[in-house]
Parts: C-alpha cells; structure tokens; sequence
C-alpha cells in the first residue's frame, strides 16, 4: 500500500527500530532519518534507468537546482540557506505532483505516489528544523518561539525564488530530487543541527 503524509514519519521509525507509535514527527537532525529519505529517492532513480518513452514528460517541469557552489554557499547566510533549501523542497513537490498528472502509466504510479508522499513528508519536516535566523517570524505552531533557536516559518519571508531548471523526463526529475537531498539539504542540515555553541562565563577555566 502506498505510504501517504505523515505516514512515512511512523515508517522511518519503524524501520529505524523505534517501538510503538510515535509522539510525533522523527528530526532531520537524527542522521538515519535523513539517510532513509536519500535511500529511497536513490532507488527511485535507479528503478526508472533506461525507461524510455513512458517516462517522457509532454512538457517541462521546474525543478529546484541541484548544484552547488562551496563558495556561494560559504557566503550565505543561514536564512538565505534555509530559504534555498525550503524553496526548492516545495519546487519539487510541485514537480512531483504534477508529473504524476502528466504520466497516467500505471506502472508509473506507485513509484510516483512515493516520490510525491516522501517530499511532501521531507517538506513539512524541514519546517521543524532549528535555524538561528526566523526570530520574530513564528513558526513551529509556537506564537512565540525561542529567539535563538526558532523554527522554519510555514511562510518565509519574500526573497528570491531558488534557482531552477527545467525537465522533460522523470528520470531526469528523480535524479535531481536525489542530488538535491544529497547536496543542498545535506548541507543545510550539517549546519542548523550542529550544537550550540555554550558560551563560558568570564573568569572560568
């Protein structure tokens, strides 16, 4: 059966052994969450190698950009970063989605409705990641959360869409939904999950 929403939160505990029903949704900042995201975007990819014409979209769908340059991304900011990585996160959703409209092959289906439950699971879950740069904005369904430790707001604020690209296989889409966990949200995850700094009080050893 096909795992839908929040459902894929209670599977990536299961299978990470967690027992019973879980309080709630698993963190981005525990590595193997992350790790079973990837895998399964990984295997998408790999089962539609060398599909061919099925799998020819009738027209261009955006998705986000996968690439990264180190040194842009050295550069930005960590809201500028959290807003590349939520902004493209929903870019593929939409791509995913709209894919599974354009493609009526029901061999396709299963492998997209997974695709689609897994970023929009991954989307709502990058919601919840602690970054040091919403304060004031809300978010975390908290009026008022932590100003150093807030969430990332169902709302960002207006800035530059993330960059795209266009594509015309799902193949092609599949593969940059696995570059883009690989790379970008990787890397925003290493920085906004990394503990905080405790500063010392002056005169302590």
């Amino acid at each position: 059966l096909p795992v839908r929403g929040v459902g894929l939160c209670a599977l990536v505990l299961m299978l990470l052994g967690v027992p019973g029903r879980p309080d709630g949704p698993p963190s981005l900042c525990d590595p193997r969450v992350m790790e079973r995201f990837i895998l399964e975007a990984r295997d998408a990819e790999r089962g539609l190698a060398g599909c061919g014409p099925p799998c020819d979209l009738p027209e261009a769908v955006a998705v986000p950009d996968p690439g990264v340059n180190f040194n842009d991304w050295q550069r930005m900011d960590a809201g500028a970063r959290a807003r590349e990585v939520g902004g493209g996160q929903a870019v593929l959703v939409a791509a995913v989605l709209r894919a599974r409209e354009l493609l009526p092959d029901p061999r396709l289906r299963p492998t997209l409705d997974r695709a689609y439950s897994a970023a929009r699971s991954l989307a709502r879950l990058l919601r919840g990641v602690p970054t040091p740069v919403w304060g004031g904005l809300g978010g975390c369904g908290s009026l008022t959360p932590p100003p150093l430790s807030p969430c990332l707001p169902q709302d960002p604020p207006r800035a530059d869409p993330p960059p795209r690209l266009r594509v015309r296989t799902l193949a092609r889409l599949l593969g940059v939904h696995s570059n883009f966990l690989r790379g970008k949200v990787r890397l925003f995850l290493a920085d906004a999950c990394r503990p905080p700094r405790i500063p010392h009080p002056q005169g302590s050893q």
